[in-house]
């Protein structure tokens, strides 16, 4: 009987020894400091994580294709349609199974057309397991003059928002797929050749925060009164602005790159808040990046990681087309 007793202690224990392993395996999963992006001439410019899906989703600015990536790093082509010109924002909607596109056309990418370029305005719904295409929302009529699509986020109710880099214009796209104005402003508006609104994030105390590229401005956009638009102060310049990142309500990542080689760092900022936004600090900085040209932060799982487009290259007549990307883990 105590043999009997011993071994089938013996085996509880080994089972529960097991499991619990196996549960602090999954749950402890290391991810990367890099994931490698190896393909020639891929220059992506948006990413975008799916918990449910357990992928990360990369838009080629060049190329015009989406790649997903794995969470051990296997990168397998997603989106291959040939209507993609330059992908640039990507923001996943969960609750609906889709990737929502942004399609632009800045003059580099290699579907570049002269009927295109600065004119191209169109968000494009994908299945999110699938990659069949759902629809395609057309926003170059809603405003008058040139268009660069760059970013997209999603409320809590279900509404998109899209920033125009060459129109002082945020869009919106509601739960139907129905496009309109949200907010146009002058306070928008930027020099002829420059680039305009850019990063776009939603807080849950229903507003956007947006940036601007050219200057490095952020602002405040209730929802409720769009027109309301208030600059959130900072309590030091950022040289540029790029992609944003909500990180908590209080707690924002913004990426300052670098196109024409002026005399700054790349960098990515930590920007707290203690007035809700109406002004912010920097409180941390990352500038030990591995890479040129950072653009877009997603969190992959529990990690802050960000990308990097190399797109100086693009308009460098001696480059050679870049093959080694990579998306690299931030830590403030």
């Amino acid at each position: 009987m105590k043999s009997i007793v011993s071994k089938t202690l013996f085996v509880f224990i080994a089972i529960l020894f097991f499991s619990c392993n196996s549960d602090d395996h999954v749950a402890a999963q290391v991810l990367p400091e890099t994931f490698p992006l190896q393909e020639t001439s891929l220059y992506p410019e948006g990413i975008t994580y799916s918990a449910s899906t357990q992928k990360t989703y990369i838009g080629s600015y060049y190329k015009g294709k989406i790649l997903t990536l794995d969470l051990d790093g296997n990168m397998t082509d997603f989106i291959t349609d040939e209507t993609l010109v330059a992908v640039v924002g990507l923001a996943v909607d969960e609750t609906n199974n889709r990737l929502l596109v942004c399609n632009s056309d800045a003059g580099i990418s290699f579907r570049s057309d002269p009927s295109t370029i600065g004119q191209l305005a169109q968000v494009i719904a994908y299945n999110l397991t699938t990659g069949e295409k759902l629809t395609t929302i057309d926003l170059s009529t809603l405003y008058p003059g040139g268009h660069f699509l760059n970013d997209l986020i999603k409320d809590n109710n279900g509404n998109f928002y899209v920033t125009d880099s060459f129109s002082p214009v945020i869009y919106k796209i509601d739960e139907n797929n129905t496009p309109s104005v949200l907010v146009s402003d002058p306070i928008f508006e930027v020099p002829q050749g420059t680039f305009g609104l850019n990063g776009i994030v939603f807080h849950p105390d229903n507003y956007l925060i947006v940036g601007k590229s050219f200057g490095g401005i952020i602002y405040k956009v209730p929802l409720n009164n769009p027109s309301d638009i208030q600059e959130i102060t900072l309590n030091s310049e950022v040289n540029s602005l790029d992609g944003l990142l909500l990180i908590n309500s209080n707690t924002l990542a913004l990426v300052s790159n670098n196109f024409t080689g002026a005399p700054f760092n790349e960098t990515v900022y930590k920007i707290e808040t203690s007035n809700n936004w109406a002004s912010g600090n920097i409180t941390n900085s990352f500038t030990e990046l591995d890479g040129i040209y950072p653009t877009t932060l997603a969190f992959i799982e529990t990690e802050l990681y960000v990308n990097f487009g190399y797109f100086p290259e693009l308009i460098d007549p001696n480059s050679t087309l870049h093959d080694n990307f990579k998306l690299q883990k931030i830590e403030f």
